[in-house]
């Protein structure tokens, strides 16, 4: 076995992005697979809304990218979801984050990394911050899979042209996985859905066919530090987000 590496990634904040993370990683788990989250995020947003708390001392994703290195299964943590598990992070990731720049190979690390636990999991999902920096182009070198979520607004595709640039350039021109995922849809706005749409029609064929209406106990479940299915799984959020795993493990070998 070796897991499918799944990256999410926009440059834009707002989009839903470590949400769709979460409730994706716990979507995968609740079905029977294992899943790990890398939370590359320097807010630790995924690592706080699965509840995990890191003290003082413990390992994060720094240590892994840290000169000495902490190989990335020391550094993981289980969840209360059985099955899924992260990569914590935290601020420290932020001030740590310039010295990569001054890396050789600086975008395989995160590559070569995750070679030490590609057979312990079914999938392996990189949460990245809302950038396209070293972080972001590291987890697109080791992606075999890559979302991209865009929030339901007429601006939507703004922004979408330099994220696909450099998905061409860490990946090769020739690829062709990647993915639209939108969220963040209100029903009641079809003029803004109807010019969202426009704006993406010329990738009409990567969208994903689930999207993510707006869900009030989407946000709750983070506050709580919970998982969307623990929180409220009747909730639309909770459904659309079932939907969308399912929809994923089509890409999963």
């Amino acid at each position: 076995m070796t897991a499918t590496a799944i990256t999410i990634a926009t440059h834009k904040g707002g989009t839903g992005k470590t949400v769709t993370a979460m409730a994706l990683g716990a979507g995968l788990a609740r079905s029977g697979n294992s899943c790990l989250i890398i939370d590359l995020d320097p807010q630790g947003h995924s690592t706080l809304g699965l509840g995990v708390e890191i003290e003082d001392g413990a390992f994060t994703v720094r240590e892994f990218f840290a000169e000495p290195s902490i190989p990335l299964p020391r550094i993981l943590r289980e969840t209360h979801i059985p099955g899924l598990y992260v990569a914590p992070s935290n601020i420290r990731l932020a001030r740590f984050e310039p010295s990569l720049y001054m890396r050789p190979k600086r975008e395989e690390l995160l590559w070569r990394g995750l070679r030490a636990i590609r057979d312990q999991f079914d999938v392996i999902i990189m949460d990245c911050p809302p950038s396209l920096g070293v972080l972001t182009e590291g987890a697109i070198t080791a992606a075999d899979l890559i979302i991209i979520p865009c929030q339901m607004e007429a601006r939507a595709s703004d922004g979408l042209v330099d994220l696909l640039e450099l998905v061409s350039i860490m990946k090769g021109e020739t690829f062709e996985q990647w993915r639209i995922l939108i969220t963040r849809v209100d029903s009641r706005k079809s003029t803004t859905n109807q010019a969202t749409m426009a704006s993406l029609a010329r990738w009409q064929e990567k969208i994903f066919h689930t999207r993510i209406p707006q869900s009030e106990p989407l946000n709750q479940a983070q506050i709580v530090r919970t998982d969307i299915f623990s929180f409220e799984p009747h909730s639309k959020g909770a459904l659309a987000y079932e939907a969308f795993a399912k929809e994923v493990l089509r890409y999963v070998r």
